[in-house]
This record gives C-alpha cells, sequence and structure tokens, in this order.
C-alpha cells in the first residue's frame, strides 16, 4: 500500500568554524561539520504494515535501511532512525501523519536494474513476402535504451 503522499530531504547544515584574525573587517567562517541529514515522509494515516514498522522503529530505537523509489526508475537508498511520528485531524479531511527521520550517512543514489517486461519469442517464423513484426518492453536502467538486433542471439 502507498500512502506517503511526499518525502523530503534535507541536508545537515555544516557548523561554522571561526577563522577570524585582528586583520578582518567582518567575522570570517568557514565550514565545519555537518549535522545529520533529516527526511520527513508524510501523507495518509493507516494501520497498515509499512506505517506500522515506522512506529515500532520510533518505540525500539533501531536502525532502519530505507529505499526511495521516484517514478523515474532512480531513487536513493539510507539507514536512518525515527526521531518522531505525528498524525493530524481535523474537520472534513482524512488524517495525516509524518515520520521524521535522522540519517546516518550519506544517501546512496540508485537505478532499478533494466529488466524486459516482454522479451523476443526465442523463434519467429512468417511466409516469404508477409510482414515479420518484433518488439520488446523494457523498464529500468537509464533512457534512451538503445535495441541492437542480431541473427542467433
Amino acid at each position: 500500500d502507498c500512502t506517503i503522499k511526499e518525502v523530503q530531504f534535507t541536508a545537515g547544515q555544516k557548523q561554522d568554524i571561526d577563522v577570524t584574525t585582528l586583520c578582518s573587517t567582518e567575522q570570517e567562517n568557514i565550514n565545519g561539520l555537518g549535522a545529520s541529514s533529516e527526511i520527513s515522509m508524510s501523507g495518509n494515516f493507516y494501520l497498515n504494515q509499512a506505517q506500522n514498522a515506522l512506529r515500532d522503529a520510533y518505540d525500539n530505537d533501531a536502525l532502519y535501511a530505507f529505499k526511495v523509489l521516484f517514478p523515474s526508475g532512480k531513487g536513493f537508498k539510507f539507514l536512518a532512525e525515527v526521531r518522531q511520528h505525528t498524525w493530524s485531524s481535523g474537520t472534513n479531511g482524512v488524517v495525516a501523519a509524518t515520520f521524521s527521520l535522522r540519517m546516518k550517512g550519506k544517501p546512496v543514489s540508485f537505478v532499478v536494474p533494466l529488466a524486459f517486461v516482454k522479451n523476443l519469442d526465442k523463434t519467429l517464423t512468417v511466409n516469404t513476402g508477409a510482414l515479420l513484426t518484433m518488439s520488446v518492453s523494457a523498464n529500468g536502467g537509464t533512457p534512451p535504451y538503445k535495441y541492437a538486433w542480431k541473427k542467433d542471439g
């Protein structure tokens, strides 16, 4: 069940390291270490396996693996702990849920591997002079796709 409507990523803000000297005309800083990045997931509240797992993760303080997949077939994988979960309800509205996660490490990008939805049959037969139609369908990978028709494989 897909109940999440929005996923929001915020990279951790970096600390300021003061490098101001006596010759400086204003305070000077450089970036220091970054704080942990945050992920917020919000959508409709449900008592289903996915959202129950997030609520359990909040209760047991364990580190969980997450994967966010975009319609393009690309996405991110990351480790995180659930810091907070909320729900809210109002007149004439559905109950909304939000889960706030603290990431451990950096998100890793991925692309869904290329897979054939429909591949060619092992053999195709056609009468002399008749039209031969060959087609394949694929998902995943990184478009644009290239096709190469080869006799005997």
